[in-house]
């Protein structure tokens, strides 16, 4: 009978230098705001202008909200 034991598991991150993960940092903040910051501006003109609040907006500011909850959220085991 073949039998495998695993006895310890050893995880490893990516392997980049400080310079690098600080521009990615950046660069990911930078989308995660300009995601904020757009679906935060269809939800305000939304809101605002009276003509928008027919169904198919209606729908739109509600694919926005979740759009801005997916990407706040975070998948911790």
């Amino acid at each position: 009978m073949n039998q495998t034991w695993i006895t310890e598991v050893i995880l490893l991150g990516f392997q980049v230098d400080p310079s690098l993960e600080m521009l990615l940092f950046g660069l990911f903040l930078l989308f995660y705001c300009l995601t904020l910051m757009g679906n935060g501006i269809i939800l305000g003109l939304i809101c605002l202008d009276a003509r928008l609040h027919t169904p198919m907006y209606f729908f739109l500011s509600h694919l926005a909200i979740v759009d801005m909850s997916y990407a706040s959220s975070t998948d911790c085991p």
